[in-house]
């Protein structure tokens, strides 16, 4: 079965529009026991990564809103929910199939490494912005889900990249440094991202509480920009969830979340990729 000529058509015009196959030898060889492939999915032969690139995701997403605002104040992650919902309904098509699906979002059972796995299917190469950086759509790629896959034959050709490929840089970046220059956190010590000195900056500065100046710098891709309700949303969900509100006519008391934006002090320990 050709896995992904069954999704597309039902993914690509909502804008879940970037895909790549990665192998499980090269999974495993960059993960600790527990995220191996045999742990979860026994079997798995091939691992499915769908992805958005530029704005379409979430102009598909506000039209589902509009078609249905009760999403927005019943679902506390609406555009995540309805990324799952997207996702599912198109894996509806693929019958018996052995798989499990994996979610690149805070609240998902598992957590897994997506960005070293997209870079493994193909889907963009490591950026200074600590992003994978695709030729189109620049440092404008959401990763949104995996499916780990148990065929009895090939899903797909290898789209793989080299073993050590998600240490390198991409070519893109060369020898810009503009995401470094635009940084008012001090963020990027050696020329790339460092976590760490991104939170403490979160800590003492609301300076980029709802946009990041380096991303934004970035000349990759800059026609696939998100859109601005979209760039808050990810980064200042209460902000988000505001915006959202007003473009559907609802009041803040009707809204049973008041959003919450990325945890800057504490996601490490909620959100573990390793497994260990």
């Amino acid at each position: 079965m050709q896995i992904l000529d069954t999704l597309k058509p039902t993914l690509a015009p909502l804008g879940l529009n970037m895909y790549g196959v990665a192998s499980p030898v090269d999974w495993d060889a960059a993960m600790t026991p527990s995220r191996r492939a045999e742990n979860l999915l026994p079997g798995t032969t091939a691992i499915v990564v769908v992805a958005n690139g530029g704005p379409t995701l979430w102009r598909s997403f506000l039209a589902d809103l509009h078609e249905d605002p009760r999403r927005l104040v019943e679902e506390e992650h609406p555009f995540d929910a309805f990324v799952q919902r997207a996702v599912l309904g198109a894996d509806a098509s693929l019958g018996d199939l052995p798989r499990r699906w994996f979610w690149a979002a805070a609240q998902a059972e598992v957590h897994i490494d997506f960005r070293v796995l997209a870079e493994l299917a193909g889907i963009g190469r490591a950026s200074r912005l600590g992003l994978l950086l695709d030729d189109v759509h620049g440092p404008w790629v959401g990763l949104r889900a995996a499916c780990f896959v148990a065929a009895p034959g090939p899903v797909l050709p290898g789209l793989g990249l080299a073993e050590d490929a998600p240490t390198r840089l991409s070519e893109h970046c060369g020898d810009c440094h503009r995401c470094v220059a635009a940084c008012p956190g001090g963020a990027f010590p050696n020329g790339r991202w460092a976590v760490d000195l991104c939170s403490t900056w979160h800590h003492v500065s609301p300076t980029c509480a709802s946009n990041c100046s380096a991303r934004e710098a970035c000349p990759v891709g800059a026609d696939q920009r998100y859109d601005p309700d979209e760039i808050v949303y990810h980064y200042d969900r209460a902000r988000g969830r505001e915006a959202l509100r007003r473009r559907l006519g609802i009041e803040p008391e009707g809204d049973r979340f008041e959003g919450v934006g990325p945890h800057w002090g504490d996601w490490r320990a909620r959100v573990d990729v390793k497994g260990a």
